[in-house]
């Protein structure tokens, strides 16, 4: 389904809502997809850009949850990889998405 999504952090620190719904928001189909590494099994959201060719808008959200649904909205909440010259942590990341 297509929607519009607003990253609700930067760096896991939460935004002020105003700067939330003034921040630029990525328009693409929200998918979830399951992916396995050695043994462990990992649940992610992916917003794909509608377009021929598909390409990842975000970072994928990893074990997302949903926690808030309005009438026209949602909020997921989950893990976001980010990668630093010192390599790779997660922080806490949620989006706010809502139909176009």
């Amino acid at each position: 389904m297509i929607f519009k999504v607003y990253l609700m952090r930067i760096g896991g620190r939460r935004r002020p809502w105003r700067d939330i719904l003034n921040s630029p928001a990525y328009v693409g189909d929200l998918r979830t997809v399951t992916e396995k590494r050695g043994d462990a099994i990992y649940t992610q959201a992916l917003l794909v850009s509608a377009g021929a060719l598909a390409q990842y808008q975000l970072p994928a959200l990893y074990e997302p949850v949903l926690v808030t649904i309005a009438p026209m909205a949602i909020q997921l909440r989950g893990f976001e990889r980010i990668k630093e010259p010192e390599g790779f942590y997660s922080v806490v990341q949620e989006w706010h998405c809502i139909a176009p």
